[in-house]
């Protein structure tokens, strides 16, 4: 059957979907009929234009009607109605078409492709074959040389120097061709003809001179250079006719001629100077024909040589230094000045000249250091100088910068074996980098770099000094680092009294480099305990100078040296002062040490004038923070470690009090940082108690067996710091906000509530015992009565919130500690001997009075108490009889084993009692709840009988256990037969 069912489901689905495929084709069609109906029905709607349109000429044939188009479908019931408008003055309109709403699209053609079509004639019958005969006939020459080589009869017939005149009138013949085609360009009318036939005689001619030279020997070396370099003049020459492939080959056969004539061991003059003359004549011809990438070729190649030159120690000598020398200044300044004139080319331009600095470095640097090759550098150096001051528009400064920082690479990597000569170039070296830089330093506009520049070069002069003075000996870095500073304080003199200094930040550069020197000045000069205050009082000095400058930057840079300078004083502390530190927390048992207070004192009163002086927000309150923790510092290092904890609370307490009588504005991050103190010395002891309390949370006992824990430690860390931070409240009180008076009181009620509860557990264990079975409950006890006891006075007193988290707490520990983990009826507990007068009657009322407390008090604690106090006090009530029925057989400790029959049946009779004693206070107080559970009481009560005593007892016991329960049953059903009919609800 289920098959079945499946089979036509299946089957039905798909009947359904095919029907609704048809009904949906059928509704399209329709629509298209709609929208045809209604497109004709407008234009027949249209009206007819007064004036028809005159007939077209024969010529012209009548534009046929386009095939129809659907049309987009319209709301229904509307048609719109065009009326066209013909002008009178038109001698022959042309016909219009009636206005449709359906406008109809009438198909365009397909856009065609815009691209570089491939036409075959044009690539292989025009193009190729010209250039392809060029380069077949430059083949020919070279075969023609060639061949002139075998042995056979045109070998005996043509000697060599046949052979090589007759390549070279070949080559000629070629040139003299290519002039021809130009010359009659009307005629031939293509460029390429002679573009072709000018390679291939340059070619040619190339390769005759080279078989001359190279194979047969008939000329010399020297010749055979001249008669390449005459090729390659012509080349560029030709190239001014005939264009590229010329210029190509000449700068090929340029720059590769002196390696194919002369080798490797040429006269380095002469190579220089032939060089030389072959890039500048390609240069020439890259600017005429505006070819600034033959240009640009041709420099590399020259690079080349020059780089192969210096590398093989051919400019290391008097006469090739000075000829490398000409030849790179004129790669590296002269024709990029003549060649690339464009702004935007200003970029080659650096890179030539860089590239130019960075070779005659390296001649200094392989040369040995030698004066002369430093004179060329420094040549170099002066006349890239002079570049970026003649084209000051195309903003050259990046090859004065490449320069000085070549010189200082070369300064840092030579072993000068005379100070002497290391000091001159050095100072000549930084004259020409500097004065130009100090020349211009404050003319507008205004340049930051060269402000950096200028600081860079004061600074390498320390460094350079470390690196060539054997170091603990700074006498030398001193006098360095003071030059230095002398430098750039002169050239910020130089620029008081211009007009735009505050604008920028050249004047703060210098400042703050030449700060950074007398810093390097005071570190190498004075003993480095000395070194912080030094700084210190640089810091000051700059601070105090700030507002005159009207400098905005110098504050902020005044306040970094003041920074650093407590860095040093971190930094600084030697093993003989390695105790400062360990200070700070108090460890250190060391005597008291004069430099160590000197240091931190003088330190700290530097960041006490910051924070009076300081006019910038940010570095007021950093001095403050600085001040704070500085002079905690200083104390330190003078008293003991007993009293270290007390100086954070008494700090605060000083810091109130003057906010209290001066009326000045709080000093929030003094006093943030003294309570970060104060939480400091408190970690260790709250961490301890945490973990003693989160070990509590599972039933382990806490112990406070920690040294952090011992009376003394608390008193010093918690206890005391708790009170002071009281009396700071107490005197903000009305003065300060109220996130403030939220964090002091925060604070200190940790610190307090844990020394307090810390305390109360060492003088309870002094005063009775530690025993936790015997005594554990009471400790508990006194503990809740005490916290809901203060609960209870605060309240008196208006203060809610502190109520409300006393009795709280006083309630959770109640319910976690004494009812729930170390509940006598569970745990071994003791709750005294005597029945009633023991400890079960505070244990159950405690919960029960912190929710009568906690109703009285407005908000949501109220309602959270409301809601729990009937069923806590259900609870605390069968709790107290059950626990009581208890102690009665066993005394002190209820787990006690073992259960009489007197016992089992007193439990019997004691639930009776509790179910009737629950419906009684539930009718007298109108509660249903009690009602409820004095059910639940019986119910259990009748099912303990029967199913447990019924079989446990015997005779009279049994007896009476039944009675005692039918009566009890009997009446508990007359009073709720009274109750419901009295008072139903």
């Amino acid at each position: 059957m289920e098959l079945i069912v499946t089979v036509l489901m299946f089957i039905g689905g798909g009947l359904l979907l095919n029907t609704r495929s048809r009904l949906s084709r059928t509704e399209h069609r329709l629509l298209l009929v709609e929208n045809e109906l209604r497109r004709r029905i407008a234009a027949e709607a249209q009206p007819v234009p007064r004036e028809t349109p005159a007939t077209p000429p024969p010529s012209q044939s009548a534009p046929e009607p386009a095939a129809p188009v659907p049309a987009a479908p319209l709301p229904p019931r509307e048609v719109r109605v065009t009326v066209p408008v013909v002008a009178k003055a038109a001698p022959k309109p042309e016909p219009q078409a009636p206005a449709q709403v359906f406008h109809q699209q009438t198909p365009k053609p397909a856009p065609v492709k815009a691209g570089p079509a491939f036409n075959f004639e044009d690539l292989f019958g025009r193009k190729l074959p010209i250039w392809a005969g060029g380069i077949t006939l430059a083949i020919a020459g070279v075969l023609i040389v060639k061949y002139a080589i075998d042995a056979g009869f045109f070998g005996r017939i043509f000697t060599p120097g046949v052979q090589a005149m007759c390549g070279v009138l070949f080559g000629l013949g070629l040139i003299g061709g290519a002039e021809w085609a130009w010359r009659k360009r009307d005629v031939v009318a293509d460029p390429r003809v002679a573009q072709a036939l000018s390679g291939a005689g340059i070619s040619t001619l190339y390769a005759a001179l080279l078989v001359a030279h190279s194979l047969y020997g008939l000329i010399g070396p020297m010749t055979a250079f001249a008669g390449l370099a005459l090729v390659t003049g012509s080349a560029l020459w030709l190239s001014l006719r005939h264009g590229m492939p010329s210029a190509l080959l000449g700068l090929a056969g340029g720059l590769a001629a002196p390696a194919l004539t002369m080798g490797l061991d040429a006269n380095v003059p002469l190579l220089a100077a032939y060089l030389g003359f072959t890039i500048a004549g390609l240069a020439g011809v890259a600017r005429m024909q505006r070819w600034p990438w033959l240009a640009m070729i041709a420099l590399v190649g020259g690079a080349g040589w020059s780089l192969w030159l210096i590398i093989a120690g051919k400019a290391f000598a008097f006469i090739g230094a000075l000829s490398v020398f000409g030849f790179v200044a004129l790669l590296a300044l002269l024709i990029p000045l003549f060649v690339f004139t464009d702004n935007s080319q200003r970029i080659t331009r650096a890179i030539s000249a860089i590239i130019g600095a960075a070779q005659l470095g390296l001649l200094v640097a392989l040369g040995g250091f030698q004066p002369l090759h430093w004179a060329l550098f420094a040549l170099l150096a002066s006349a890239g100088q002079f570049l970026a001051w003649r084209e000051k528009e195309l903003d050259l400064s990046i090859i004065p910068t490449t320069s000085a920082a070549l010189s200082f690479i070369l300064l840092m990597v030579w072993d000068a074996m005379s100070m002497a000569t290391l000091l001159t170039i050095a100072l000549v070296l930084a004259a020409i980098h500097a004065g130009p830089l100090l020349a211009r330093l404050w003319q507008t506009p205004a340049t930051l770099q060269r402000a950096v520049e200028l600081s860079a070069i004061a600074l390498s002069a320390p460094i350079l000094t470390l690196r060539h003075v054997n170091y603990p000996d700074d006498a030398e870095t001193t006098l360095a680092s003071l030059g230095g500073a002398a430098l750039v304080f002169a050239s910020a003199a130089l620029g008081w009294n211009c007009a735009d200094r505050r604008n920028d930040k050249r004047f703060a550069t210098l400042i703050a480099t030449g700060g950074l020197l007398i810093t390097a000045a005071i570190w190498c000069g004075l003993p480095d305990w000395q070194a912080p205050v030094g700084v210190m009082a640089l810091a000051c000095a700059l601070l105090v100078f700030a507002p005159r400058t009207g400098d905005h930057r110098i504050e902020p840079v005044a306040a970094s040296f003041g920074g650093l300078s407590v860095l040093m004083l971190l930094a600084t502390t030697m093993p003989d002062r390695s105790m400062e530190l360990a200070a700070l927390f108090g460890d250190s048992a060391n005597p008291f040490n004069t430099q160590s207070l000197l240091r931190w004192s003088g330190t700290a009163l530097g960041a006490i004038v910051f924070a009076l002086l300081a006019q910038t927000r940010a570095v007021r309150l950093g001095a403050q923070a600085a001040a704070t923790l500085l002079t905690y510092g200083t104390l330190a290092q003078v008293l003991r470690p007993n009293a270290l904890p007390l100086v954070a609370p008494l700090g605060l307490v000083a810091l109130a009090l003057h906010q209290r009588k001066a009326g000045v504005r709080p000093l929030l991050v003094p006093g943030a940082l003294l309570l970060t103190l104060i939480a400091g010395w408190a970690f260790l002891p709250v961490m301890h108690w945490l973990d003693f309390a989160t070990r509590s949370l599972g039933g382990v006992p806490m112990t406070l067996d920690r040294a952090e824990l011992a009376p003394l430690a608390l008193l010093r860390r918690l206890a005391a710091p708790a009170l002071l931070i009281a009396g700071a409240w107490w005197l903000l009180r009305d003065k300060a906000s109220r996130a403030v008076r939220i964090a002091l009181v925060a604070t200190g009620a940790v610190l307090g509530g844990i020394a307090l509860h810390s305390f109360y557990r060492h003088g309870f264990a002094a005063l009775i015992d530690a025993d936790f079975v015997q005594y554990g409950l009471a400790q508990r006890l006194v503990w809740a009565a005490a916290l809901l006891g203060s609960a209870a006075l605060l309240h008196r007193r208006n203060a809610t919130t502190a109520s409300i988290t006393l009795t709280t707490a006083a309630a959770l520990h109640t319910a976690w500690y004494s009812l729930m983990l170390h509940n006598p009826l569970w745990s071994a507990q003791a709750v005294g001997a005597l029945p009633l007068l023991n400890l079960l009657a505070p244990l159950f009322v405690l919960l029960p009075l912190c929710l009568l407390l906690l109703e009285r008090t407005p908000g949501l604690s109220a309602t959270i108490a409301a809601r729990l106090k009937q069923p806590v006090l259900m609870a605390m009530v069968a709790g107290f009889t059950w626990a009581t029925l208890r102690q009665a057989f066993h005394g002190s400790l209820l787990v006690t084993p073992g259960l009489s029959d007197a016992e089992d049946i007193a439990r019997s009779l004691l639930g009776i009692a509790l179910a009737i004693g629950f419906l009684l206070w539930g009718i007298r107080q109108k509660l249903h709840n009690w009602r409820i559970v004095s059910l639940v009481l019986m119910l259990a009560a009748v099912a303990k009988v029967f199913v447990l005593d019924a079989a446990g007892l015997q005779g009279l016991l049994r007896i009476a256990s039944f009675v005692a329960l039918g009566f009890s049953l009997i009446g508990i059903g007359w009073l709720y037969s009274r109750q419901l009919r009295n008072s139903p609800g």
